[in-house]
C-alpha cells in the first residue's frame, strides 16, 4: 500500500511485473484534507508493506499506521538516511534567503520537529532515487528470493529518472530567470533541481484560505517582483489566483505535484514531472 500517487509510481516501477501496490489517495484527493474510509482501513490492514512520506504530509493516516501495531512493514520516507529535506518557507513573497536545507541521517532529523520541513520532496530526482533504493530494500527484506529482481527493477527506474532529469535541466534552461508564484508551496524542491526563481506562495496551509492582508500584499509584489507567472493546482479553487492576478499582465497555468489527471503507474512519476516542466516552460515562456 503506498499513500500517493508519485511515490506509487516509484514503487510500481521497482516491483514491475512481480506485482502491483495498492494506492490509496486516488483522483483529486488531497492528502492535506484526505479522510480516512473503513475500506482504506481494511486494506492497511492487509498491507505487508505500506510506504507513506509522514505524518507531516498524510496528517490522516498517522493513527491508523500506530494502530497497526508490528505485522506490517512500514517506510516512512522523511527518516530514510540520504532523503533531502528542506525547511518550509513562510507565505507571502519569499526572501532570496529563505531556502533553508537539512539533510537527515539519522530518524531524529537532527532534533528538528517533521513539520519544520517541506515534506513534497518527491519532486526532486535525487530524492526519487533514494526512494526507489529503499523501496527495493524493503522488497528484499519481504522477498529476498527475488532479490534480482528487485535490483534490477530499481537500476531501470533510476535510469528513467536520470534520464527525465537530463531532459528537464535542458528544457526549464530558458526559463530560470522569471519569477513566479505558487499556491503553496509544493515546489522548493522542483526550484531547487532546476535553478528556478519562486517568489513565493498564496498560502501557507492549502487547507486554510489566506487571509485579505496577505492577498493584497501578494497583488502588491507582483510588478515589485516582476513576477511572470502565478501557479494554480487542480486540488484547489482558483479563485484565490484569480484575486491576486486581476488587473495585472500576469499570466496563470495549473500545476499539479501529485498527478491528480494522471494514470497510476510507473509512468506516472515522470508524467507528473515533465507536466511540471512543461506548465512552467509554458506560462513563464511566453514573452
Amino acid at each position: 500500500m503506498v499513500s500517493l500517487k508519485p511515490v506509487h509510481s516509484l514503487v510500481a516501477g521497482v516491483m514491475g511485473e512481480a506485482g502491483q501496490p495498492r494506492l490509496l489517495l486516488k483522483g483529486t484527493a488531497s492528502p492535506h484534507t484526505y479522510q480516512m474510509r473503513p475500506s482504506d482501513a481494511r486494506a492497511l490492514a492487509e498491507a505487508d508493506l505500506i510506504v507513506w512520506v509522514g505524518d507531516a504530509m498524510e496528517t490522516f493516516l498517522h493513527r491508523a499506521i500506530e494502530n497497526l501495531g508490528s505485522k506490517s512493514r512500514i517506510v516512512t520516507l522523511h527518516e530514510v538516511p540520504g532523503i533531502r529535506l528542506l525547511q518550509n518557507r513562510e507565505g507571502g513573497i519569499w526572501e532570496d534567503d529563505d531556502h533553508g536545507e537539512a539533510h537527515v541521517d539519522e530518524h531524529k532529523g537532527h532534533g528538528h520537529e517533521h513539520d519544520e520541513f517541506n515534506m513534497h520532496f518527491w519532486l526532486d530526482p535525487g530524492n526519487a532515487g533514494r526512494i526507489v533504493d529503499t523501496v527495493a530494500e524493503a522488497l528484499i527484506f519481504l522477498d529476498p528470493a527475488r532479490t534480482a529482481t528487485w535490483r534490477a527493477n530499481a537500476a531501470a527506474t533510476r535510469k528513467r529518472i536520470a534520464d527525465l532529469h537530463a531532459s528537464l535541466e535542458a528544457r526549464l534552461a530558458p526559463v530560470r530567470g522569471h519569477a513566479f508564484v505558487v499556491f503553496h508551496d509544493a515546489y522548493q524542491y522542483f526550484e531547487r533541481a532546476y535553478g528556478l526563481k519562486g517568489k513565493g506562495a498564496i498560502a501557507v496551509d492549502p487547507a486554510r484560505a489566506p487571509s485579505a492582508k496577505r492577498l493584497v500584499e501578494l497583488r502588491g509584489a507582483l510588478a515589485e517582483h516582476e513576477i511572470r507567472c502565478v501557479f494554480t493546482e487542480p486540488q484547489f479553487e482558483p479563485d484565490l489566483v484569480r484575486t491576486v492576478i486581476e488587473g495585472s499582465d500576469v499570466r496563470t497555468a495549473v500545476l499539479d505535484p501529485v498527478g491528480a489527471d494522471t494514470r497510476p503507474g510507473p509512468d506516472a512519476w515522470i508524467e507528473i514531472m515533465r507536466g511540471l516542466g512543461d506548465a512552467m516552460v509554458g506560462c513563464l515562456g511566453r514573452s
